[in-house]
């Protein structure tokens, strides 16, 4: 399972090569294509619980930078 995300930079605040790194801090790989950034989820499928701490990460990572995002968890 990958959860793939997309971002909305803001043109205030934090600077997109500063984000990517705070993402890249906790797991995500920046990629190419329609998605912006990928996390691989070991071998079993993630909770819900899980996917929403992921979130939760995300959020963290990005507080305070003018970002938003969208999750998209699938196989």
């Amino acid at each position: 399972m990958k959860t793939y995300l997309i971002v909305y930079f803001g043109t205030t605040g934090t600077k997109a090569s500063e984000i990517a790194k705070n993402l890249e801090k906790i797991g995500f790989e920046t990629v190419y294509g329609p998605y912006d950034f990928i996390y691989r989820w070991d071998a079993q499928k993630p909770t819900p619980e899980e996917i929403l701490a992921l979130g939760d990460k995300i959020v963290d990572a990005l507080k305070g930078s003018g970002a938003v995002f969208n999750l998209d968890t699938h196989d």
